[in-house]
Formats: C-alpha cells, structure tokens, sequence
C-alpha cells in the first residue's frame, strides 16, 4: 500500500484517541465550589446535566481525589484537540494525494468510534444492528456474529473484525 507511515501514524493517532476517549468517560467531569456555612467549608462537585446545573457533596478525604480527577481529565481534552488536529491534518493531506487511502482512513475513524462506545451502547448498538438485519432478511455470518457479541461485551475490537469482513470480500486490501 502506497503511504504506509501516514497510515500507521492516522491508525496510531486514532487509538491513542479511543484510549483517552475511554479513560475520560470514567473520570468526573465539572467543577468544584466552595460554600461557606457557620465559618466551616463545603465543596460540590458542580456539572452540567439536561440544562441544569447539578450539584454533588464532596466529602474531605475525597477532595484531593476528585481535584486530581478533575486535573487529569482536563489535560487528556486538551491531548485530544490536538490529536484531532492532527487528524484532521492527515485526512486533508491523504484527500489530495489518494482517494482509495483518504477512504480507509474514513473506515478506521468509524471503526474508532465504534471501539471507543462504552459497552452498554455496544449492547443497545447491536440490538438495533440485529433488528435492523431481521427486517432486511440478511443475516450476519456466524463468524461476523460472535465477533459482534465478542465487541458489545468489550472484549473485541470491532476494527479488527470490520477490516476482517471487508477483506474477505474484496472490498479492501490488508
């Protein structure tokens, strides 16, 4: 395959992505307040959720923790944008210079959303994917099924098997 480095650098970008996408989902999110009640203080742990503002009491010995949660998850955004940058880059560079090429990167990016969902949207995921096969009458092969069940459980990559599918096919070269 002609450009092998700019695909193994957008394949590597899109993984570390999907490893900090997945990191970041376990961490708190928002911010700490400070109330002041009777001369003694009190942190909340303040978020956004539906429009409004929640808030969460923050015990003492937790307070280190979640400030250090809190720290992490802003540094790994900010890795984030610039690895999306960086993504972006590529794709506009292999847009120009290949189009089958700019077309796998498309498919590794989708594969990359795909492992980065936390498994209980895998497994509404594939329940829609199986309702949607039984309506169209075309089942998966028995081998893309497990492979399936393997990824909703978390214990799969469905990269791997998607590029498997589409090998077997003729539909991509490996």
């Amino acid at each position: 395959m002609k450009y092998r480095e700019l695909y193994a650098e957008y394949n590597y970008l899109l993984s570390k992505q999907s490893d900090y996408l997945k990191i970041i989902s376990d961490l708190k999110q928002g911010y700490i307040s400070t109330k002041t009640i009777s001369g003694k203080k009190y942190y909340y742990l303040q978020k956004k959720a539906d429009g409004k503002t929640q808030s969460e009491y923050i015990r003492g010995n937790m307070l280190p923790q979640i400030k250090a949660e809190l720290q992490k998850r802003e540094e790994m955004e900010n890795e984030l944008k610039i690895i999306d940058e960086q993504l972006n880059k590529l794709e506009a560079a292999v847009k120009l210079l290949d189009a089958n090429l700019y077309r796998r990167f498309i498919i590794l990016k989708r594969c990359s959303l795909m492992d980065s969902m936390p498994v209980e949207m895998r497994k509404k995921s594939l329940e829609f994917s199986n309702a949607m096969t039984a309506l169209e009458g075309i089942p998966a092969g028995a081998d893309t099924e497990e492979n399936l069940s393997l990824w909703a459980s978390g214990q799969y990559s469905f990269k791997n098997g998607y590029l498997q599918v589409l090998a077997k096919y003729n539909l991509i070269e490996v």
